[in-house]
């Protein structure tokens, strides 16, 4: 029997090379076209620019879900309001629709450039985004994809993400919501799935044990969310194994 896989387009965080999916595409089941979509790295652009890149890669046919991980829910919120023929539904992963930073990192924000032209520190890592357990080999794929992305590309994605309000776009998000949080993101206000199911009544949130980078800690777990919410909004069922001839 042809498996019928259901198509996952994976836009990435603040970084945007999309190497930092590799955990949470390791941990595929096979149900699941994963999709990554990368960002260019060699200029400056905003959600407005980015929807441009990411609208071309969206899928021609069939019904599919789109993923924004956190710097990308808004963008993804934005490309659902345009109605894109098969979108069945849409995640956003550790991520949010305005004021994605608590009061004590917003005012950090004068720091900015030189934050991000200063190599990413592992204590910040752990802090922000894998939490304080986060093993080394989690710390360094950090720390390698965000160095491979030129400090002002990085600024520009940051500013962006400080001044964008979606809160339109979820309210009319016109496909099934899912928000997928971690329970120890301090990146992010913790009020942020409320205010989402106060926007959006239907939509369902799912909260892991997890820091930030909830699907590079989590992975299976995530998967499990993403898999059974994609199942529910697409209609497909898992393929199953061909049954034997009789004999």
């Amino acid at each position: 029997m042809a498996r019928d896989l259901i198509p996952i387009v994976l836009l990435p965080g603040l970084e945007g090379t999309g190497r930092l999916f590799a955990r949470f595409l390791a941990a595929a089941t096979g149900a699941l076209d994963l999709r990554v979509v990368p960002y260019p790295t060699d200029r400056p652009l905003g959600y407005e620019e980015l929807s441009d890149h990411v609208r071309a890669a969206l899928p021609r046919r069939g019904r599919y879900v789109l993923l924004g991980e956190s710097f990308s829910g808004p963008l993804a919120l934005k490309l659902a309001g345009e109605r894109p023929r098969g979108l069945a539904g849409l995640i956003l992963a550790a991520s949010f629709h305005r004021r994605p930073a608590p009061r004590w990192l917003e005012r950090l924000r004068p720091l900015g450039r030189v934050f991000f032209a200063a190599p990413l520190p592992a204590h910040a890592v752990r802090l922000l985004l894998g939490g304080a357990d986060s093993p080394p080999e989690l710390v360094r794929e950090v720390q390698d994809a965000v160095a491979s992305v030129p400090w002002r590309v990085m600024l520009t994605r940051a500013r962006a993400a400080l001044d964008v309000d979606a809160s339109d776009a979820v309210a009319a998000c016109p496909v099934p919501l899912l928000v997928l949080s971690g329970r120890e993101d301090r990146l992010l206000r913790r009020s942020i799935p409320a205010e989402i199911q106060a926007l959006r009544a239907d939509a369902e949130v799912r909260v892991l044990d997890a820091p930030h980078l909830v699907l590079q800690r989590l992975p299976s777990e995530a998967m499990a969310v993403v898999e059974g919410f994609a199942r529910r909004v697409v209609g497909a069922s898992r393929p199953t194994a061909e049954p034997a001839p009789s004999p």
